[in-house]
């Protein structure tokens, strides 16, 4: 772990040759600019900072480019409850701001697009590098009685994607485990689609939350990130599955999200096959939290395609603005959601053990109807 002026060891100098293969190739903007135009101001004025990191840090099959700043203020990003019944997100928690822009895997359905638009390159994730100051907030901010769950970059990042770089669960992680520093008990929470627990490894659990983003390998394939010659950007399921176990092993809590749930032909035999298995295999989460395909706008994927993503194999049809969000129709909404509440029942049931299930970015009325109106869910 580095404090945040020191040089570290995880830069790498990646050939020309291997550039090539890691970029994504931006297209134009409506007015003939190169779509990244404004990640490249932001390069030339000197206010971020671009840098390569080796796929050995990472964890991944290739090496990826981001770019490297300072964020000044709001640290740490409060998520008010609600008990409005329009509101999506019961649960009360914050988030800490470790990086802006989605997270660099690419996923081609990631909200984060939107929230940023052409600000922030999907693939080059801008990752803040004043590390002090974030332990510093977070020393503060966990001493308020009302604290509750804090995100390691939840909403804004991936937990342990560049841990290797930012050390920053292992400096958060014996804060957040003691009395003395944590005295409300507060939970810090990780959520990545990396395999990179080995970092972890020898810390306390106390406190401490790590969920891992799945999918059906099948379906992880038709929405995750691809680099330019069809190569996944992110970890296999199997290995996610096998770091989930890791997890558990080392005395962590863990918890999974299946977001966003796609439903090409045969889903419910891919989705009850995948849940079977992994009930059999062991694993034992504590809490699965689910939600559908949504997009905030309708012109992600028109994003996506301007940052030069390759295309969905499949997406959904017939969204309808429900909310905050373009969803499926409520009524498919609640059918799916009941099929994948019972199935997580049937891959448990004899094995003495039941996650809890959750949804995720729903209205009261769709929680109502499928069982599981309460806050217990990924954030809570």
């Amino acid at each position: 772990m580095t404090s945040a002026n020191e040089k570290v060891d995880y830069l790498y100098g990646a050939s020309a040759e291997e550039l090539a293969s890691i970029r994504a190739k931006p297209g134009l903007t409506s007015d003939g600019k190169p779509f990244d135009w404004l990640v490249r101001a932001a390069v030339e004025s000197g206010r971020w900072r671009v840098e390569c990191i080796a796929r050995e840090v990472l964890g991944l099959a290739r090496s990826l480019e981001i770019c490297r700043a300072i964020r000044r203020t709001n640290l740490i990003k409060p998520w008010p409850g609600s008990d409005n019944p329009g509101a999506y997100c019961p649960a009360h928690w914050a988030d800490l701001a470790i990086g802006r822009g989605a997270c660099g895997l690419r996923c081609r359905a990631c909200f984060l697009m939107m929230t940023h638009r052409a600000r922030c390159d999907p693939s080059r994730h801008v990752v803040y590098e004043n590390l002090l100051d974030y332990e510093k907030a977070v020393r503060r901010w966990l001493m308020h009685p009302t604290r509750r769950s804090l995100g390691l970059g939840t909403d804004c990042s991936d937990s342990l994607l560049y841990e290797g770089v930012t050390g920053h669960a292992r400096r958060l992680i014996p804060l957040i485990a003691s009395p003395a520093t944590n005295p409300h008990g507060v939970k810090l929470i990780l959520l990545t689609k990396s395999t990179n627990v080995h970092y972890l490894r020898g810390l306390p659990t106390q406190n401490v939350v790590i969920t891992f983003s799945l999918n059906p390998e099948p379906i992880a394939d038709l929405w995750e990130g691809k680099f330019s010659d069809g190569l996944r950007v992110t970890p296999s399921i199997d290995n996610r599955l096998q770091a989930s176990l890791k997890a558990e092993a080392m005395g962590f809590e863990v918890r999974w999200r299946i977001d966003p749930i796609l439903t090409p032909q045969g889903w419910e035999d891919t989705y009850l096959e995948f849940l079977t298995a992994a009930g059999a295999r062991g694993h034992k989460p504590t809490r699965i939290t689910l939600g559908t395909y949504r997009e905030t706008q309708r012109c992600l994927q028109v994003f996506a395609r301007r940052w030069g993503l390759p295309k969905m194999e499949w997406t959904p049809e017939g969204l309808e603005k429900d909310g905050a969000h373009y969803h499926l129709v409520a009524q498919e909404r609640i059918r799916i959601y009941r099929f994948l509440a019972e199935s997580v029942r049937m891959a448990w049931r004899s094995r003495g053990h039941e996650p809890i299930v959750a949804l995720c970015k729903e209205p009261r009325s769709v929680r109502t109807a499928v069982g599981l109106d309460h806050d217990r869910c990924n954030c809570g």
